[in-house]
């Protein structure tokens, strides 16, 4: 018995490990980030995102959305809680879903907006690759924007081919 423990310990730890990698490829620049909301009627919204941190671990994640285009999700997010953050790498379309419960929604301060902007100018750069010139992306809405901190509660693989829709174990 303690030897089928030890290895189901081990494979949840070796997966949580891999779900970690995977987060830690989209909280890098250069990185498109939409979040998805409902309200109390389960009607959807989106609002496009600036940049996605975490700092404990990947067990949450906070994304930056703009205070100029964010007023939806942020009463939507107020009333159900319930998010889902996708994040894509434009050049590959290698892509995630995160879905969680909200733990707050703050304004965020001052000393993050250096992150926030830095964040939508490597996007613009991204994107200008693919032939968006820098300076329309460059010129979307990014401060103020308000943290929405997430409660990671599950991960899909959202790439397209065989394993688009598939959970990635945590």
């Amino acid at each position: 018995m303690t030897h089928s423990y030890t290895v189901l310990k081990m494979t949840l730890k070796s997966a949580h490990h891999m779900s970690v990698d995977v987060l830690r490829k989209f909280v890098t620049g250069g990185v498109s980030v939409l979040v998805g909301t409902v309200d109390a009627e389960g009607m959807p919204a989106s609002c496009r995102a600036i940049g996605v941190a975490s700092r404990d671990g990947f067990e949450s994640v906070t994304v930056y959305v703009p205070a100029a285009t964010a007023q939806e999700t942020v009463a939507n997010v107020a009333t159900t809680r319930r998010v889902a953050i996708s994040c894509s790498h434009p050049l590959s379309h290698e892509t995630i879903q995160i879905k969680g419960v909200t733990r707050g929604v703050r304004l965020a301060p001052p000393d993050e907006e250096p992150f926030v902007r830095e964040r939508l100018a490597q996007l613009a750069g991204i994107l200008s690759e693919i032939g968006l010139p820098q300076s329309v992306a460059a010129s979307m809405s990014c401060w103020p924007a308000f943290a929405i901190e997430v409660s990671i509660e599950q991960l899909f693989d959202q790439t397209p081919g065989p394993n688009a829709g598939n959970e990635i174990v945590r």
